[in-house]
C-alpha cells in the first residue's frame, strides 16, 4: 500500500503546506479528512513494477518493493528495494523525512557504497524511470517546500474533482505542479508539474477504472506518468500491498542500507 499511500500523503501535505490565496481552514474538510483516514497507524508494504519505455517504444521492466514507516517523532521513512532486473538486483533507496528538507540516500551494489542525495541531483531519474528523485519525494508527502492555492473544483474522466495548485520552492526543478483530486476516493487522478518557462514536463494520470479497493482503502491499480519534453513513460503498476505489518528499523538506517538483509513482500 505504500505508494497509494504515498499519493495520500501528497493530498495530505498540500493541504497543510498553507496557501497563497486560500487560506487552511478554507480547504475543505471533507478533503483533508480523506487523507488523513488513510494514511497508516505504522507501517505499509508493496511490491510494484515499473514498465519503463523509451521514445522508440522500447520496454524495460523494473520490479521493486516498497517499505514504509512512521517513527516515534511521527516522521516517516521509505525504503525501496529493487529486485529486477538483474545488473540492479539489489539496489536501495531511502527518503528519510527531515527539516527543513529531507535526507535520500541512494546504494548501488556495483558501487559498493552509500552515497547521499543532494540538491543539485534531485531531478535525476530513478533507476531510468521517469519518476526523479524529487518525485519520489513529493509523492510521499515528504515535502514542505511547496505552497498551495485551492482553485475552483472541475471535472475530470466525468467525476468531480478538488483543484489544487502548488507552488515549490527555488530547490525544486518544477515552477508549480496541479493536481486534481477526485472527490470520490481522494486520488489524484491527474498531476500536471511543470518546469521553468511554465512548459508542462510531466503528466501523471490514474484511470478511474483502475482505482480498486483495499477495505475501506481506495489504490490505483496503475498509474501513468509521462515525460512530454523526452517523449518517454513509465507505467507503474501495483502487484500487492499490506499495511501494518512488522518492519525492521534497520531497513531505515543510512549505515545499514547496504548490509541488512531485505525481506520479501509475501504476495
Amino acid at each position: 500500500m505504500a505508494f497509494m499511500l504515498m499519493l495520500r500523503r501528497l493530498i495530505l501535505s498540500c493541504l497543510c503546506a498553507g496557501s497563497m490565496h486560500t487560506s487552511a481552514a478554507e480547504i475543505p474538510e471533507v478533503l483533508a479528512s480523506c487523507a488523513r483516514q488513510n494514511l497508516p497507524e505504522s507501517t505499509s508494504t508493496q511490491s510494484i513494477e515499473l514498465r519503463v519505455m523509451d521514445r522508440s517504444h522500447y520496454e524495460q521492466v523494473l520490479e521493486a518493493d516498497i517499505f514504509l514507516k512512521r517513527f516515534a517523532d511521527n516522521r516517516s521513512r521509505v525504503m525501496m528495494y529493487f529486485n529486477e532486473p538483474v545488473d540492479i538486483r539489489g539496489a536501495r533507496f531511502l527518503i528519510m523525512e527531515n527539516q527543513p528538507h529531507n535526507d535520500m540516500y541512494i546504494y548501488m551494489p556495483g558501487l559498493f557504497k552509500v552515497r547521499r542525495i543532494t540538491s543539485r541531483n534531485i531531478s535525476s531519474s530513478v533507476m531510468g524511470t521517469d519518476f526523479s528523485y524529487e518525485d519520489f519525494e513529493r509523492i510521499q508527502g515528504m515535502l514542505s517546500n511547496i505552497r498551495t492555492e485551492q482553485l475552483p473544483d472541475a471535472e475530470l474522466s466525468g467525476r468531480p474533482v478538488y483543484v489544487l495548485m502548488g507552488y515549490p520552492d527555488e530547490t525544486s526543478g518544477y515552477t508549480k505542479i496541479a493536481s486534481y483530486i477526485d472527490k470520490d476516493s481522494c486520488l489524484p487522478l491527474k498531476t500536471e508539474m511543470y518546469e521553468h518557462g511554465d512548459h508542462l514536463r510531466k503528466l501523471m494520470t490514474i484511470d478511474p477504472a483502475d482505482i480498486r479497493k483495499a477495505g475501506a482503502v481506495s489504490y490505483p491499480a496503475e498509474l501513468l506518468m509521462k515525460d512530454l519534453r523526452d517523449k518517454t513513460e513509465t507505467r507503474l503498476v501495483v502487484k500487492n500491498i499490506h499495511i501494518d505489518t512488522e518492519v525492521d528499523d534497520n531497513l531505515f538506517e543510512p549505515e545499514q542500507l547496504k548490509n541488512t538483509k531485505v525481506p520479501p513482500v509475501n504476495p
